[in-house]
């Protein structure tokens, strides 16, 4: 029966995705590292709708450099060939630990100093992952998503480290590599609906 199911499976994985009432919609693949991209491409993915790159940090005996990072962030947008990846930067914290990044005990670790605010205090990192990932952007169509929002400013204080443009910024770096920026798509925010009405205004 299993057999039977994975065959009408294989059937559909070209099919368009579209729900019951005929809407279309966008099936993406979760990814963890750039090998699962031949996964969702063999299974129809038609996208990766979820790159979780702290994979990249937990696979690592320390913090992985930006050339490690381009590397890795440009074999996913090259391997699905046009098809948009949503990056989700750094989200360590909670019950994902880094031997090499001690953090502080809290009652509730998974709402409290990650993610984001991670990256907000340790700009070094954040300002590395985000160099990795406008370096890969001319490879692919890339969305990036910034994890764990829980104020406007939050997302504020992050979108002016993506858009800084002061001669060792982000923008700047993206301006002397010669990138097309217009393969980069705007960040995307993963926060609380009581949030995103505030937050679209910002993103647009």
């Amino acid at each position: 029966e299993f057999a039977a199911q994975k065959e009408e499976w294989a059937r559909l994985k070209d099919a368009k995705s579209v729900s019951a009432d005929g809407k279309e919609v966008l099936l993406g693949a979760n990814i963890g590292t750039p090998d699962d991209v031949l996964g969702a491409n063999d299974n129809g993915a038609e996208a990766v709708g979820l790159f979780r790159s702290e994979f990249l940090y937990m696979n690592s005996n320390e913090l992985p450099t930006e050339d490690e990072q381009y590397e890795a962030y440009k074999a996913a947008l090259e391997g699905m060939s046009g098809k948009q990846v949503v990056v989700r930067t750094m989200d360590i914290g909670g019950d994902k630990e880094l031997p090499y990044l001690p953090l502080p005990e809290e009652q509730n670790p998974f709402l409290g100093y990650r993610a984001i605010r991670i990256c907000l205090n340790r700009q070094d990192i954040f300002r590395t992952q985000l160099r990795a990932l406008l370096r890969a952007s001319k490879y692919g169509r890339l969305a990036i998503m910034f994890p764990m929002i829980a104020t406007v400013q939050e997302f504020k204080d992050a979108k002016a480290i993506f858009e800084e443009g002061n001669p060792v910024g982000i923008k700047a770096a993206l301006e002397i590599m010669n990138i097309a920026s217009s393969n980069l798509r705007q960040p995307l925010v993963k926060a609380s609906k009581t949030l995103q009405k505030k937050l679209q205004t910002i993103i647009n």
